[in-house]
């Protein structure tokens, strides 16, 4: 069944962690893959049997995606497919075979990252501006990537069936047991060579676990390129679209693979939640559990906004804790220079506490000088009796 495909996949994913326990990481795999695992990228192909018009080249060029220091944002690339120009012989077989019959224009064909080994297209859609504006990015995606961005641990991507009583059971379950979980797990310790190493770019005391949901609701159009990403992450999904489904998503937009229908139940979410909290005992991207999706999200730029975000408010925190004390060591000058004297609040702890203290570490070096000179004393006089 798929809830046991997915058991055997989080286990092989613990199995192969604790095979490297070595150089085992003590970084919750959430984080660690918001920091670490830049998204893999998805292989693009505009086929056309005829010469580009200029606005369709205009389109082309508006599309390139921007190179970052470790990927593209969008994470893709793209092949302009001529397919009158004796293109690579691989993409004339694929067109041949899978060339839509209502197809008369240049086509855009999504393919999953290689690292998926799935030849079966994510989307296809024909080249125009607002289907492809739909595939590279929409409404849902932009809130998950604001979620992460504020610090989620995961957000899952409810996708709805259509069925309300089934929606509406699988929404109210997702959200009840993931307030619980949130509560209930423990981050791990960080170690501090984790955080030497480049790990954590943040401080372990700013690692929380919060996890959200987003709903893309049955025939939503804005989010039709979105949903045909997740149900056709696995090639059984498409038969099971008559319930709803939900993809735990992280780090940098990457899937963990759907729990469908009765699968969404208290023990499969409390299996995912417990990986996504735990240590990141695996570091290598590929042998841990899920699929990335395809976003616009500049995910080094996010980040860097986040850790900027979290470096104010430590800030902030420490600046608070600094006044009391600032104010509790001016009064005094302020009252000596008004010639007034404090009115003392027999309430108060810090009256009882602080001044005593005060006085008694005031007297300790007129106390010390006694007893100083009378030990010098008997030691001189002893030495005296001795001779």
């Amino acid at each position: 069944s798929m809830n046991r495909r997915i058991k055997i996949r989080l286990a092989v994913a613990l199995l192969l962690g604790g095979v490297g326990m070595s150089w085992a990481c003590t970084v919750p795999v959430f984080r660690f893959a918001l920091e670490q695992w830049p998204p893999d990228q998805f292989e693009v192909a505009l086929f056309h049997e005829e010469s580009l018009t200029a606005a369709q080249e205009a389109l082309l060029k508006s599309i390139q995606p921007m190179e970052t220091e470790n990927t593209t944002v969008p994470n893709m690339r793209i092949h302009s497919v001529d397919l009158t120009a004796s293109p690579d012989p691989r993409w004339v077989k694929w067109w041949k075979e899978n060339k839509p019959k209502d197809s008369t224009g240049p086509r855009l064909v999504f393919f999953y990252p290689a690292s998926t080994m799935k030849m079966t297209p994510m989307w296809s859609c024909d080249f125009t501006a607002d289907l492809v504006s739909n595939a590279l990015q929409s409404p849902a995606r932009k809130k998950v990537a604001a979620q992460l961005e504020a610090g989620d641990s995961a957000v899952w991507v409810l996708v709805e069936c259509g069925d309300k009583t089934k929606d509406t059971a699988a929404r109210q379950l997702l959200e009840t047991r993931l307030q619980i979980m949130a509560k209930k797990l423990k981050l791990p310790e960080v170690k501090t060579q984790d955080i030497q190493s480049g790990y954590l770019s943040i401080r372990p005391e700013d690692l929380k676990l919060s996890f959200s949901v987003v709903t893309l609701r049955a025939g939503d159009a804005a989010e039709k390129a979105f949903r045909e990403t997740l149900l056709n992450s696995e090639d059984d999904l498409k038969e099971l679209e008559h319930e709803p489904m939900a993809f735990p998503v992280f780090g940098r937009g990457r899937a963990l693979n759907a729990l469908v229908g009765k699968g969404i139940n208290a023990d499969m979410i409390d299996e995912a939640s417990a990986f996504l909290s735990g240590p990141c005992s695996c570091q290598v991207k590929r042998q841990n559990p899920g699929f990335d999706l395809l976003t616009s999200v500049d995910w080094d730029q996010l980040l860097e906004n986040q850790i900027r975000a979290y470096d104010d408010r430590a800030q902030a925190e420490i600046s608070v804790e600094s006044q009391p004390a600032q104010a509790e060591t001016s009064q005094p000058n302020e009252l000596a220079q008004a010639g007034n004297t404090p009115a003392t609040n027999p309430n108060s702890p810090t009256t009882e506490t602080t001044a005593p203290t005060r006085t008694l570490f005031a007297w300790l070096p007129l106390v010390g000088l006694p007893i100083l000179l009378v030990g010098g004393l008997i030691v001189f006089f002893g030495r005296q009796s001795d001779n």
